[in-house]
């Protein structure tokens, strides 16, 4: 969809294209963080099974009430359901609503601000959405007084009936049409030589009022990029009941506890591309994307401790994914430019620890992992094995620091610089 805006004030006409964002990878940013908060609500290694009941829901997490019945428990499932009429926060007004067919020619003020280069000419902004989603959660236990421990348990933990806030982070998906066409016209490379984005990165990111992230899968090597921002979730929790337990044969052992999260947040709408008039009519039809899944992905928070790194090494490169089959590989040379990929080639080729140069973490669905224990980094081949038997709810984010004081006192002694 084209949509071009005039500017008389500059040598060339800027014009804007629109493109749809993606309402499914919002809803299943939400429905990801609220089951994460809903795990770390109850003790430790509580539940033993997740499902998300919905046709929308991804395949591996489907299931039916009487498959409900076969699973291990205690269990969690998740219903989500998205109302597009409720009532919410500044309905009516231009800040989350578009509310004429035309805009004017003075920038669109009521878009919020997001990428600009002046150089090349580019930019982009959105339209900001505000967004009700209604999770329906069901809580199955083997016993009835497990179920009545933990209702009391959840009671008192949390708020009922009586807003809350969450304080979290989103990414909102950047389709891969709307970063080919950014990289046209800054002429950045969208990946290098050797498939690495951390060029393109880094020039999104010095140029965003957010960071622009990014997200690899499994085995299927698929790439995406996100912008990564903070939301408050407006949080209602309420309609608590329990049940009297559902016979399976001769014996009651599946005890239900119910109650439904409403959640609104900040969403995006449409993204506007800015750029010269005959630069973006060179560029092809924008598509909206569809997919016939609601996939849970959760955003992995970058924290404090994080970047309290010791004394020269510095926050490389992280990206976010998932697995698509059990013992998955993810290949992680699109993360590593050439000059750090010579350096451990070199360590290599001359049996050189590489513990002085480069360190991976791996948080999985906020939590971090161990090497050894839960995964291995082959660095001959660049690869990460993750030792997960199951797939499709996790998501894991890969964290790389590299030693720059080290890297740099290497480079100058091959080179002989001293």
């Amino acid at each position: 969809m084209h949509k071009f805006v005039y500017h008389d004030n500059v040598a060339k006409p800027i014009a804007h294209m629109q493109m749809m964002g993606s309402a499914s990878h919002t809803y299943g940013n939400a429905l990801a963080f609220i089951q994460k908060w809903l795990v770390d609500v109850f003790p430790e290694n509580l539940f033993k099974t997740f499902h998300v009941n919905s046709k929308i829901a991804h395949r591996q997490l489907r299931s039916t009430k009487h498959e409900y019945l076969k699973k291990e428990k205690p269990m969690m499932v998740l219903s989500p359901r998205i109302d597009l009429d409720d009532e919410r926060f500044l309905q009516g007004t231009p800040i989350i609503e578009n509310r004429s067919l035309t805009y004017n020619n003075f920038g669109m003020e009521n878009l919020q601000p997001f990428f600009v280069d002046h150089k090349n000419h580019v930019a982009i902004k959105y339209q900001l959405n505000r967004t009700v989603m209604f999770v329906d959660v069901i809580l199955i236990f083997s016993t009835l007084m497990q179920q009545l421990n933990y209702a009391n348990y959840f009671m008192n933990s949390v708020p009922q009936n009586i807003p809350f806030t969450l304080q979290t982070f989103f990414e909102s998906y950047l389709s891969q049409q709307t970063m080919e066409a950014v990289s046209k016209l800054s002429g950045v490379p969208l990946f290098d030589s050797n498939g690495c984005t951390k060029q393109f990165l880094n020039y999104m990111n010095s140029h965003s009022t957010c960071p622009v992230t990014y997200k690899m899968q499994g085995s299927t090597q698929t790439h995406e990029f996100y912008r990564y921002y903070p939301v408050s979730i407006d949080t209602l929790i309420q309609n608590i009941s329990n049940d009297q337990g559902e016979r399976v044969g001769q014996v009651m052992d599946s005890y239900q506890l119910t109650f439904t999260i409403r959640m609104e947040f900040y969403s995006t709408g449409f993204y506007y591309l800015y750029a010269e008039k005959d630069e973006l009519e060179s560029l092809p039809r924008f598509d909206v994307e569809e997919g016939s899944v609601l996939i849970p992905v959760y955003t992995d928070v970058l924290l404090k401790k994080d970047m309290q790194l010791d004394p020269g090494w510095v926050f490389y490169n992280r990206v976010t994914c998932s697995a698509d089959k059990p013992y998955d590989v993810i290949d992680i040379k699109p993360l590593i430019d050439d000059h750090i990929w010579s350096a451990i080639k070199l360590h290599l080729d001359n049996g050189i620890p590489l513990i002085e140069l480069i360190q991976i973490r791996i948080r999985k669905q906020g939590e971090e992992i161990f090497i050894k224990e839960d995964f291995d980094i082959d660095f001959e081949e660049m690869q990460i094995q993750l030792f997960n038997k199951d797939f499709g709810y996790y998501t894991y984010a890969i964290m790389i620091c590299i030693n720059a004081e080290y890297l740099n006192e290497l480079t100058m002694s091959i080179n002989d610089l001293k």
